[in-house]
């Protein structure tokens, strides 16, 4: 980053400028945005995108531990504890003992699989308009600048 761009940067932090461009309050602020039209489109089929997630995830995999789980879906295993128990409540998930006496192993119920087919629709229509709103190609540019991005945070937590 160039001295002007972090300059820039933390002058919009610190300020709290929403014009400035802030990275990490930008990105939390698109994301919740964002988080709230898929949110919105598929309350219809009473999930939000954080259960579609897990519900898409076990959908491929059939049968995972919460820590695996965790892993695919980018998020830590305390956080998604609770959502699965509240998935497992509404009969979407069940448990299964795993490999050891301490390992427990998710998967659908069929509940959860017709849930996550009918979610799977709200879920492409809102992609779809998302990307007929913003553009195809730079809707792809973007997903290449946050995987980039990602891999450059993912560099730094781990110390590079």
């Amino acid at each position: 980053m160039t001295d002007a761009a972090r300059h820039t940067e933390q002058e919009s932090c610190a300020t709290g400028k929403e014009a400035l461009p802030c990275t990490c309050l930008r990105l939390r602020r698109i994301a919740r945005q964002i988080t709230n039209l898929y949110d919105a489109a598929l309350a219809r089929n009473g999930v939000s995108i954080v259960t579609y997630a897990v519900l898409s995830q076990l959908a491929r995999e059939e049968s995972l531990t919460l820590s695996a789980l965790a892993e695919r879906v980018g998020t830590d295993r305390t956080t998604l504890s609770r959502t699965v128990e509240r998935m497992r409540h509404a009969e979407l998930v069940e448990t299964a003992p795993g490999d050891d006496r301490r390992e427990r192993r998710l998967s659908l119920t069929p509940h959860g699989r017709t849930t996550v087919e009918a979610a799977r629709r709200s879920w492409r229509e809102t992609a779809a308009e998302l990307e007929e709103r913003y553009g195809a190609g730079r809707l792809a540019s973007l997903h290449e600048l946050l995987a980039d991005l990602e891999r450059v945070a993912a560099d730094e937590a781990e110390g590079r």
